[in-house]
């Protein structure tokens, strides 16, 4: 949508569920929460031959990069931007599928609603602060390198 800052991590994990070429994210059955494989996860974007190292947008690279490199500074990504966990939750992505799968809800990111992306904010301890007492949280405008 526009005014939302294409480089910020909700952007580029909107890109990534998007992405037919990313087996390892992908929606839940009532497109409102992300599903992920980890272990597909980080062969697929984090691994050193994965999609992740090859800095073009050829037909075997994913869309975006991440910054993490473990699969753990990805979910504290996650957790930042108010992502949390389905505790409990087991279940198969696909029909017939077994493998576990990590499943992760933010009320405002749902595939159907992509103007939700733009009230995703990082949780920093000042903006936790500001939720608390019921005000608005605003973004960091985009230095100039990000523009």
């Amino acid at each position: 949508p526009a005014g939302l800052n294409a480089s910020t991590f909700p952007a580029k994990l909107w890109r990534l569920v998007h992405s037919p070429r990313v087996r390892s994210v992908r929606w839940d059955s009532q497109a409102q929460g992300l599903l992920i494989d980890r272990s597909l996860f980080e062969r697929e974007l984090l691994s050193p031959g994965g999609a992740h190292r090859g800095g073009g947008k050829g037909a075997g690279s994913a869309p975006d990069s991440f910054q993490a490199t473990h699969f753990g500074s990805f979910v504290r990504q996650l957790n930042l931007y108010g992502f949390q966990k389905v505790p409990g939750w087991v279940g198969a992505a696909v029909p017939g599928d077994t493998r576990g799968w990590l499943h992760f809800r933010n009320p405002n990111f749902r595939r159907d609603r992509p103007d939700l992306l733009l009230r995703i904010r990082r949780l920093t301890r000042a903006n936790r602060q500001r939720l608390a007492a019921g005000l608005e949280v605003r973004s960091r405008q985009p230095s100039r390198f990000q523009q």
